[in-house]
């Protein structure tokens, strides 16, 4: 019954907290016991305290969400994905978050960058999937360019120039102003 609700949820990666609203459970000491007895019998994998996996086929970004909060992939995994840059970054998940932070699990590198709060709790560029946080392209190459000045992108042919001017607005001038060069080429 338990699984069932589980798969039934469409998540594949699962905070306790997670766990005890799916399952309906109030009680944190008898979803302890749960966890530890569904874990105990495979039906679910421990990654880290407080996160589980139902199998090995579970989504890497919706685990990046999961495992730092507030945050949002960004910057090299997207730009990455989009053939911006051409660099190797299939193994390696980059964020943006509160604080820097990074962490390895199955292999998979799981980074971190530290960005104000009042632009990573800015949904300007972020695309709510049901299950993990993403940033447009445009909002990856603001990331990028606030993290690191006068980056070298590859290929920046699926950059929609408007929304990259427009999503700039919330950084700093630095980033403003080098976005409107990017956008005058």
């Amino acid at each position: 019954m338990y699984l069932r609700k589980l798969f039934n949820s469409g998540k594949t990666v699962f905070s306790s907290e997670d766990l005890g609203k799916i399952l309906e459970i109030i009680n944190k000491n008898y979803l302890k016991v749960v966890l530890s007895r569904l874990a105990k019998r495979s039906d679910l994998t421990r990654i880290k305290k407080g996160l589980y996996v139902i199998n090995e086929h579970y989504n890497n970004f919706e685990l990046a969400n999961k495992l730092k909060r507030p945050s949002y992939i960004s910057i090299e995994t997207v730009l990455f994905n989009n053939n911006v840059i051409f660099q190797d970054y299939s193994k390696k998940i980059t964020s943006v978050a509160n604080n820097s932070y990074k962490e390895t699990i199955k292999g998979v590198d799981f980074f971190y960058y530290k960005i104000k709060d009042e632009i990573l709790t800015n949904p300007s560029g972020l695309v709510f999937d049901d299950n993990f946080v993403i940033a447009s392209i445009e909002r990856a190459v603001c990331d990028m360019i606030y993290l690191s000045k006068n980056f070298y992108f590859d290929n920046l042919e699926n950059i929609n120039k408007n929304r990259l001017k427009e999503i700039s607005q919330i950084y700093n001038k630095r980033v403003i102003k080098e976005v409107e060069k990017i956008c005058s080429r």
